[in-house]
């Protein structure tokens, strides 16, 4: 009888450990996630705390209530998948058994004819949160937009369009928008800039980019300047609405990069993330097919000097084709000079307010 009850004992014993156990169990937590597309196949890779399957989920939009699963119980740190539809932006939600999912998706939007169009979601914050995924988008031009991207677009929510560009560049590429409704904020203006310099620098017989990133550097800060009335309004759109909200220029990599910078400041993102998505362009940003569409667009004074540029080595031109850091580097110099910090220059002279500081960041931060 005592062998019985001992046994009893050692089983009930057994039980309740193992329940302890399993009660106690550490949550498992993906520590990154990230999506690439290449050669119509998504590329899903994670990083964990603890190793431990996971289940992959993809959705149409940014809300794992609306997922649906791709892949069980997946015991590596990749997935690969195959979509039905190419022309379509896919969210996908990466879930261990015992703990929360994390969502991932492209940077890059997939259109026809996007140029350099980008989530600007995803990135850390100082404070350890994670800008929200499907709020705010950056772009190039948006003339060559086909059907099928606007129809695209329409998935994004978007209500608020900021665009850069000058009368002239408004008038040469002409945006046709054909999504939903939107507010379109702009400005009346021509860029004073002289382009003559960036002529005689290129006819230079010793050009270098050293010379053209000094003339790119001398303009930043004049964007800065030029485009404030347009960055003062993105940021009250940003506190104000709560759609989506896209603000591009031309070829989406100066004034949208200081846009961005902007945003991706007041948000609370390192300045090392910031230059990261600035620099980006010259990865998202194919110049020479740019011009190959394009150039015909173009006021003439203008074409036959691109068009030289567009010939140049890749590395002397970076500063126009693509980005350097310098050029980005002078902009934030300018803002800290006026007022100590680019978070401090946006309070004075872009109409933010502390309030409106946290009201951003609770709204597009998680």
């Amino acid at each position: 009888m005592k062998t019985i009850f001992k046994k009893i004992a050692i089983a009930a014993l057994v039980s309740s450990t193992l329940a302890a156990c399993t009660a106690t169990a550490p949550k498992v937590a993906i520590e990154s996630a990230q999506t690439n597309f290449n050669n119509e196949n998504y590329q899903i890779s994670w990083q964990q705390d603890i190793p431990a399957a996971v289940d992959v989920l993809v959705s149409t939009t940014p809300d794992l209530t609306n997922a649906i699963l791709i892949a069980d119980d997946i015991t590596t740190n990749v997935f690969n998948w195959s979509p039905n539809n190419e022309h379509q932006r896919y969210y996908f939600f990466v879930k261990p058994e015992n703990g929360e999912a994390t969502m991932t998706t492209t940077r890059l939007i997939p259109l026809e004819g996007g140029r350099n169009f980008r989530d600007l979601g995803g990135y850390k914050t100082q404070d350890g949160r994670t800008v929200k995924w499907g709020k705010i988008y950056r772009s190039g031009v948006l003339a060559n937009l086909t059907n099928d991207d606007y129809a695209l677009i329409n998935s994004l929510n978007i209500d608020t369009l900021v665009d850069f560009r000058a009368n002239s560049e408004r008038d040469s590429e002409v945006t046709v928008w054909a999504a939903d409704k939107v507010e379109i904020i702009d400005r009346d203006y021509e860029m004073d800039f002289d382009m003559g310099q960036i002529g005689k620098v290129l006819r230079d017989p010793n050009l270098s980019r050293e010379k053209l990133e000094n003339v790119m550097v001398q303009m930043y800060p004049r964007i800065v300047e030029d485009q404030k009335q347009n960055y003062t309004q993105m940021f009250d759109r940003l506190v104000n609405k709560d759609g989506g909200l896209l603000f591009h220029c031309t070829a989406g990599k100066d004034r949208t990069g200081i846009s961005a910078a902007l945003i991706l400041t007041v948000l609370g993102v390192d300045q090392q993330t910031i230059m990261n998505d600035y620099l980006a362009s010259n990865d998202y940003l194919n110049f020479e097919t740019m011009l190959a569409k394009d150039t015909g667009k173009m006021d003439p004074k203008y074409a036959a000097m691109i068009q030289f540029f567009a010939s140049l080595p890749k590395e002397v031109a970076m500063p126009l084709k693509g980005v350097t850091q310098p050029l980005l580097e002078s902009a934030i110099e300018s803002m800290e000079q006026q007022h100590g910090s680019v978070l401090n220059y946006i309070q004075a002279e872009l109409d933010v307010s502390d309030e409106d500081i946290q009201i951003l960041r609770a709204k597009y931060l998680f």
